[in-house]
């Protein structure tokens, strides 16, 4: 230690009762302080406290849960050195040297393997930094520097992803650098766990394989409309192990990666965002084909969403309607939907002017013979 640490220790050890007393109190001051700072970065109370969650890529309503873990090492490494404080203002010189040597250096045996703690927390409080540090990282690639470049939204996930798994395990790597581990030794593990893969981890390991090859190959793209399983919506995040998938009720459906390469999947953005409207649509026997035809496609003509006036075929002779059917393409298949149903609203009003008539389903009763006086009226009582 320098003069100035041997000059403290030396005023420690001559009013212990003083010293003990500061020692304590200044430790339960930082204590609260740390604590507080700790609540107000987890619930974002502060506007400073927003802006720094906001930087560091944590949602606005959710917690911010490495921080139960930085205040678990930052009490670790505050008692530990009160400890050897109070050892030193009591006099007990050698038993506090004794502490921080097992602490940071020596260590313990456990069942043959030798644990230093200090080196421990040192390695979690690496992986901490750095997995902050990363995820504020991949948040600004994905929302700032990507979009500067003029990438494309799907894109910007793939790669915001990849760069979050890969950048994740350089930080596994390196807290465990940190907290002495030999990485050489992982090969074991390794063995270990490939034992673990043959026996219950399939799923988990084909899920991974596949994220990697919708990541890579893309058929799957975020804000795609896909249809799986009988299940449609849109695609909103696609990660390692399964896509998240938004129905139009607003329900979120996770399926599991391997499901999108196993299954047939129906992708209606995947070449084109554009799509076709399909109706179809009866009038009443009597009405004039030709200009039933002009009547639906001047409505798809006037309607913004659809490209040209669209296709009109005569379809079939029904029970007790005219059939036809209007095909119409438009720009962006996601607005199919509302589409189809301005168009109808459109028909509706367009046959109304010209006095085209809707039928509905109706039958004509044809009575051949009725027996003597079935008609006759009946007499009052």
């Amino acid at each position: 230690m320098d003069l100035d640490s041997n000059r403290l220790l030396h005023a420690l050890a001559e009013r212990p009762w003083v010293s003990t007393i500061g020692i304590l109190a200044g430790a339960a001051l930082l204590v609260v302080v740390m604590h507080v700072l700790a609540r107000g970065l987890n619930d974002g109370r502060h506007p400073w406290q927003q802006r720094l969650r906001a930087r560091l890529g944590i949602p606005a309503d959710k917690k911010f849960h490495e921080i139960k873990w930085l205040l678990l090492t930052a009490h670790f490494f505050l008692w530990q050195w009160v400890a050897y404080l109070l050892m030193h203002a009591w006099g007990w010189h050698d038993e506090s040297e004794e502490l921080l040597r097992t602490l940071f250096s020596k260590g313990f045996m456990v069942g043959g393997v030798r644990i230093v703690i200090g080196k421990l927390l040192a390695g979690m409080l690496m992986f901490l930094a750095l997995f902050t540090f990363t995820r504020w990282l991949r948040r600004k690639l994905e929302r700032d520097w990507l979009v500067r470049a003029g990438v494309e939204p799907s894109t910007r996930d793939t790669v915001a992803t990849l760069f979050g798994y890969i950048t994740f395990i350089i930080a596994v790597l390196v807290g465990l650098s940190y907290a002495g581990l030999d990485l050489s030794k992982l090969a074991i593990v390794a063995g270990a766990l490939s034992v673990g893969i043959g026996f219950g981890l399939q799923n988990i390991v084909s899920n991974f394989v596949s994220g990697l090859i919708l990541l890579f190959e893309r058929p799957i793209r975020t804000g795609d409309f896909i249809n799986v399983s009988g299940s449609e919506g849109i695609v909103r995040k696609m990660r390692i192990r399964a896509t998240e998938i938004e129905t139009g009720d607003r329900e979120t459906i996770i399926v599991p990666n391997s499901n999108l390469l196993s299954n047939p999947v129906r992708n209606r953005s995947l070449r084109t965002r554009m799509g076709r409207v399909v109706l179809n649509v009866g009038v009443a026997y009597g009405s004039d084909p030709e200009l039933v035809r002009k009547l639906l496609k001047e409505v798809a003509a006037k309607h913004p969403a659809v490209r040209g006036e669209g296709a009109v075929l005569f379809t079939n002779f029904g029970a007790s309607s005219l059939d036809f059917e209007l095909s119409a393409p438009i720009i962006d298949s996601d607005a199919k939907g509302s589409v189809a149903s301005d168009l109808r609203f459109a028909i509706v009003s367009a046959f109304k002017q010209a006095n085209v008539e809707m039928p509905f389903p109706q039958q004509d009763v044809y009575i051949r013979s009725l027996p003597d006086g079935a008609l006759a009226p009946r007499q009052a009582d």
